[in-house]
């Protein structure tokens, strides 16, 4: 089923009815350990973003660069060229900014789970909860 209309633009963001967790029968349950893994996970992939490594901003930045001396001296590569700077520009920027747009999202799961951490413990009369 398309979420375009027919049309083929975009129609806005979907979630699938029959995602798991939508249904909240007898209240909310979080796995707390679950919860710790994927954040931890998640914590991973940014440091291995942030390094230095293949795959990272400053390996695209030093190594996806093409330079004067790839296209050649003549009129038109040097054209080129810019061409070729812009858009390297523009692509470093955009992975930088994704990068800490992650990393912003995560601070906000992270808050939100510490909440719910604390709201479990001050919620539990007989202090068995375990984080």
């Amino acid at each position: 089923m398309t979420r375009d209309g027919g049309g083929g633009g975009y129609g806005g963001f979907y979630v699938d009815p029959q995602w798991p967790g939508l249904e909240v029968k007898d209240g909310v349950e979080v796995h707390h350990s679950s919860v710790k893994n994927l954040l931890k996970a998640l914590e991973d992939d940014i440091t291995g973003l942030r390094g230095v490594g293949s795959g990272t901003v400053q390996h695209l930045r030093v190594y996806g660069k093409v330079t004067p001396g790839h296209v050649g001296e003549w009129d038109a590569a040097q054209q080129l060229n810019a061409v070729f700077t812009q858009g390297h520009t523009s692509i470093t920027t955009s992975y930088e900014n994704l990068i800490a747009q992650y990393e912003a999202a995560l601070a906000v799961i992270r808050t939100s789970f510490d909440n719910i951490v604390n709201a479990d413990k001050a919620s539990d009369v007989n202090g068995n909860k375990s984080a």
